[in-house]
């Protein structure tokens, strides 16, 4: 509804306004119009994005073309004739207007309004005298190149967004649902955001137009710089051209309109070299021009970019202003950039030699933009560069020796012209080859600098040997290098060094222990930062699955620690350690790189410590509760970190391996897992309690078929029912729906399990404990949660009480004699069976309805609230195919039809004194309606054919028949669909179904015809089949039998 209604709202407020602004105040006209068409641009952002799937994009995009062309025609009214007092309002309703065109995905769906929009764009071109200065360099100039100013990044965000602050008194300040705002938002003047628009959208026109449009467009602009030479407004034209064909050469390049002919190419490529030749541009202006030549290389053939390349190493050779020189050479960088690979291999040679020999130039900024062209032409060129590299490492050592003036910025230029090297070259760089020992050597006496921006450059160094040259330095070196670098406090330093040991991680799973993880953990208690954070969590995460296997002990020391510690200090043990381990290393910076002992080949080595070295900082404050949050959720993990090895599950297979060597078995701390986990689950923090229990149903699925070697015929997890009941107890008595939820399953596994098969006054406490929140189920609603929470819950609930049923009838079948706690249990369940048959089969039809997309021919109302949307039926998803089939099986036991009287039904289907109720429990259970029978019977048999019922992860237990007389149940871990699709058919083939003709011919052939020619040749359901055939022939009538079934 509000899609197709918010437009009409718009055009509402929006026409209603241009109509009478000329009686309304102008602040509330330009206002209200600006504020209708920024909601008309939020409105194609959320439905006419093509991100959106609503099959509606093409129907709601046309009301927003025809309102902004309304929009255009105002202005050109406007434009003729208005009041000076009126210039900031249409200047705001013009960026609204262009702001909004911008975001329609498609530009040629207004081409009729590319000439209206094309004038209005162009006006920089055409008034330059009464135009701002763009400010979209800042954005548009690719980060890489930033140390080459004027924007040069700063140690963090923070600063970056600081420096770039230009703003003004008139600006429109950011709104809070915009993306990408700053950390210090500012307002933006109103003419330079005018100018930025207008240049931004010219590019998107420039990209869709034909050679003659281009044409037209490409003279316009070069018409006012050339017209401009000596006029005050001349630099300030060259950066909108640089915007404006940056913008247009990136949206040719990012969209279907990337065909362009030879004099278009050539036309741009004049007015870039142009302006490269001015001799007062800036290094933005510099860069601009210098990027679009790259740019322009990819839209052009191999023979264009060639000849464009060629000429501006002709042009490099001759040139003599080193504004100049720098600038050429920054632009062939760019082009290898932009085309690289095989695509310029012959000219890789021809470039490195000029620039590198215009680099021994001393001018310190010259040799900047040098080494930064050189920088680029080594990533692109990859192996052809293999023959500059000796040359290469020569010309950046000699600058290094060199360099009086102690530039930064060219000591990072180095150190990063060092790891392309190292990428380069990759395995060839061996421990005792001279390559390395020379790529060390200046890494080395580059990280010696305080500087961040060369220390970063030092860790990357590491990142870039564990990538392509693992076999140069130990995994033990890297770590040590990277480790005192975690305490820095520089964001992007800390970025990398936790990259680092992340990829380390991945590489060599086998070969990490280093004993980090307390240090990752600390890391993340003190970072501030999301992003790093998010980062020290997966590595954490991947060391958990790398080690764990071999380790779990470690790990759930760890994590016992992390948990549930009151402080964590570091004892002098582990001040000792780190004195030995890090005696290379300091704090806050100061780091260098641990590579073993300083040889001959190396230029210098910092070999003084920093006085932090002499102590260890202690941790004494308590961890956060995010960081134990976080290692309370690793502890979930811990079970299926360990693999799957069978050691680690079986007791008695582990007790054997300790011979062997092997000590290391999770099953060998189990008791430890369970208490931690009950300890958490009961812990006073709400939020980690649902972990603990959730950690202890995982431990249920990963032990519950564990047995006792001690105590044989006992499963080993039936000596923490204490622990396992009382979790459960705490959780359903909680006012959290998350930890009801969670306390609801792990009940249904224990009881699914067995580990209560001698306990009955367990098993009672736990029906106990179920039904209490039963008799709410139908309102459950919980307004602060998402409706999936409440649907879990449901199912959760009745999965539950559908457990509680299997597990009884199991002990039915067992036991010759029924004792009274069970038989007082049995009577609850039939009271209760009622209600719950009626709320099994809605979850069972809302199962259907998610899982086979069917619903009832009548008016279908959903038991679970919102299943119908795909984002709560997804949720729900896996929780309905973990707890349908078991709310299946408990339906059809012992089910009998509504109509029939129980008194009626025990007299007439007594099959003598010395025979057994018909019912398995001396009790009906859930009435059926007839259109109830039919719903479990048809979907049975969909089931039974499809097989679209998943192996469950629960211990499901199901009725199988063994004569006519009896029935006993069997205990399967993976049941297969069909098994439970036969166990229902059986249950509901009784005879109290065939006596009220509930079951019918047509079924009985159905069924007939199913079981001839569908058997299983390996014969799994053998006896399933022939109890279901013997149990039909003995309650069918004599008609079943006159006809004919085939």
């Amino acid at each position: 509804m509000l899609p197709t209604r918010l437009p009409d709202a718009i055009r509402g407020v929006g026409l209603g306004t241009l109509q009478c602004f000329d009686i309304k105040p102008m602040k509330i006209w330009g206002g209200v119009l600006s504020a209708a068409i920024d909601a008309l641009n939020a409105f194609i952002r959320s439905f006419v994005s093509p991100t959106k799937s609503n099959g509606n994009t093409g129907i709601l995009l046309q009301p927003v073309l025809a309102y902004l062309s309304g929009a255009l025609s105002y202005l050109s009214s406007l434009a003729s004739n208005f009041s000076p007092n009126l210039r900031p309002s249409v200047d705001l309703f013009t960026i609204r207007a262009l702001m909004a065109y911008q975001s329609i995905f498609d530009p040629m769906a207004y081409r009729s309004e590319h000439p209206h929009i094309i004038q209005i764009c162009t006006t920089p071109f055409r008034e330059p005298s009464t135009s701002d200065e763009s400010s979209c360099l800042k954005f548009l100039l690719d980060k890489r190149d930033a140390c080459l100013g004027p924007w040069i990044l700063g140690r963090d965000s923070f600063e970056d967004d600081l420096r770039s602050f230009d703003g003004g008194n008139d600006g429109l300040m950011p709104c809070v649902w915009e993306e990408d705002i700053t950390c210090f938002p500012q307002a933006c003047s109103i003419s330079k955001q005018l100018v930025n628009q207008m240049l931004l959208c010219l590019g998107t026109m420039f990209a869709c137009q034909d050679d003659g449009g281009k044409a037209l467009l490409l003279t316009t602009i070069d018409n006012c710089i050339k017209s401009g030479k000596k006029q005050s407004w001349h630099l300030a034209s060259i950066t909108n051209a640089c915007v404006a064909l940056l913008a247009a050469l990136k949206a040719m390049l990012g969209s279907r309109f990337q065909t362009c002919g030879a004099e278009i190419l050539t036309a741009i490529q004049s007015i870039f070299q142009g302006i490269l030749a001015e001799s007062d541009i800036d290094s933005a202006q510099r860069r601009a021009s210098a990027e679009g030549l790259g740019l322009l290389a990819r839209l052009g053939s191999d023979i264009f970019t060639a000849r464009m390349a060629k000429n501006l190493l002709g042009e490099l050779a001759i040139a003599t202003d080193l504004n100049y020189i720098g600038s050429v050479a920054l632009s062939l960088g760019c082009i290898h950039r932009s085309v690289g690979g095989m695509a310029l291999s012959t000219l890789v040679p021809a470039t490195v030699t000029s620039v590198s020999s215009m680099a021994k130039n001393s001018n310190a900024n010259l040799q900047l933009w040098l080494l930064h062209a050189l920088l680029l032409t080594i990533e692109a060129a990859g192996f052809s560069f293999v023959s500059q590299v000796q040359t290469t490492l020569f010309l950046v050592m000699e600058i290094l020796l060199c360099e009086e003036n102690g530039l930064v910025d060219l000591r990072q230029e180095i150190a990063r012209i060092v790891n392309a090297v190292v990428a380069v070259l990759g395995p060839e760089l061996a421990p005792d080859s001279t390559f390395f020992s020379r790529c060390k050597s200046v890494i080395v006496e580059i990280s010696s600098c305080k500087e961040i921006s060369t220390l970063l450059e030092s860790v990357r160094f590491t990142q870039q040997l564990v990538l392509f040259a693992p076999q140069a330095v130990s995994v033990h070196a890297h770590v040590q290098s990277l480790l005192p670098t975690l305490s820095s406090r520089q964001p992007s330093l800390r970025y990398l060094a936790v990259s680092t040991l992340h990829h380390l991680i991945e590489k060599y799973p086998n070969t990490i222990n280093e004993r980090i993880e307390e240090d990752l953990f600390h890391m993340l208690d003190e970072e501030t930062d999301s992003e790093i954070g998010n980062l020290v969590r997966a590595t954490i995460s991947r060391l958990l699955f790398a080690s764990c296997p071999t380790s779990p002990s470690r790990w759930l020391s760890i994590l016992h620690k992390m948990v549930l510690s009151a402080s964590t200090k570091h004892t002098a043990l582990n001040v000792e350690e780190s004195q030995k381990d890090r005696m290379n290393s300091g704090y806050e910076g100061e780091t260098r790189l641990y590579f073993g002992q300083d040889d001959e080949d190396m230029i210098a080595s910092s070999t003084r410590v920093s006085p932090g070295l002499d102590t260890v900082i202690k941790r004494d404050k308590h961890l956060r509760y995010r960081t134990r949050l976080f290692a309370a959720e690793c502890l979930s993990h811990l079970p299926k970190a360990v693999g799957m090895n069978a050691a680690h599950f079986d007791l008695s297979l582990a007790r054997s391996q300790l011979n062997e060597g092997s000590s290391d078995w999770l099953v060998l701390h189990l008791q430890e897992c369970v208490s931690l986990s009950y300890q958490i689950s009961t812990g006073q923090f709400v939020g980690m309690q649902s972990i603990g229990v959730e950690l202890l149903s995982i431990i249920m699925d990963k032990f519950g078929k564990t047995q006792d070697p001690e105590l044989p015929g006992h499963l080993l997890l039936e000596q923490y029912q204490a622990q396992l009941v009382s979790a459960v107890r705490s959780a359903i008595s909680a006012s959290s729906p998350v930890l009801l939820e969670a306390g609801l399953q792990l009940a249904t596994k224990i009881l699914t399990s067995g580990v209560l098969i001698g306990d009955r006054i367990a098993v009672s406490q736990m029906f106990s404990l179920i039904s209490r929140p039963l008799n709410d189920i139908k309102d459950l609603y919980y307004p602060s949660f998402a409706e999936w929470v409440s649907c879990k819950i449901k199912v959760r609930l009745l999965a539950a009480h559908a457990s509680i049923k299997c597990f009884v009838y199991q002990f039915f079948r067992k036991e010759g004699v029924i004792p009274d706690e069970y038989s007082q249990l049995a009577s609850l369940l039939s009271s209760s069976s009622t209600i719950l048959g009626k709320y099994w089969i809605s979850i069972l039809k809302d199962y259907a309805f998610v899982k086979f997309g069917l619903k009832s021919k009548s008016s279908f109302k959903p038991f679970l609230d919102g299943i119908q949307s795909p984002s709560v039926s997804s949720k729900v998803q896996s929780c309905l195919d973990e707890a349908c089939a078991l709310i299946l099986e408990a339906t059809s036991l012992d089910a009998i039809p509504v109509s029939l009287e129980m008194e009626k039904a025990s007299k007439a289907m007594n099959f003598g004194d010395n025979k057994k109720s018909s019912f398995i429990s001396g009790y009906g259970m859930v009435r059926l309606e007839h259109q109830d029978f039919d719903f479990l019977w048809g979907l049975s048999w969909l089931i039974l054919f499809q097989g679209q019922l998943p192996a469950n992860h629960v211990k499901m237990l199901f009725c199988c028949i063994s004569n006519a007389h009896d029935s006993f149940l069997v205990e399967r871990n993976e049941p297969t669909s069909s098994e439970i699709a036969l166990l229902v058919i059986h249950s509901l083939s009784k005879e109290r179904f065939f006596s009220l003709e509930f079951v019918t011919m047509e079924m009985c052939k159905e069924l007939f015809q199913f079981l001839i020619y569908a058997f299983p040749s390996d014969g799994s359901w053998s006896n399933a089949i022939v109890n279901l055939l013997s149990q039909i022939m003995q309650y069918c009538t004599d008609a079943y039998f006159e006809g004919k079934i085939s």
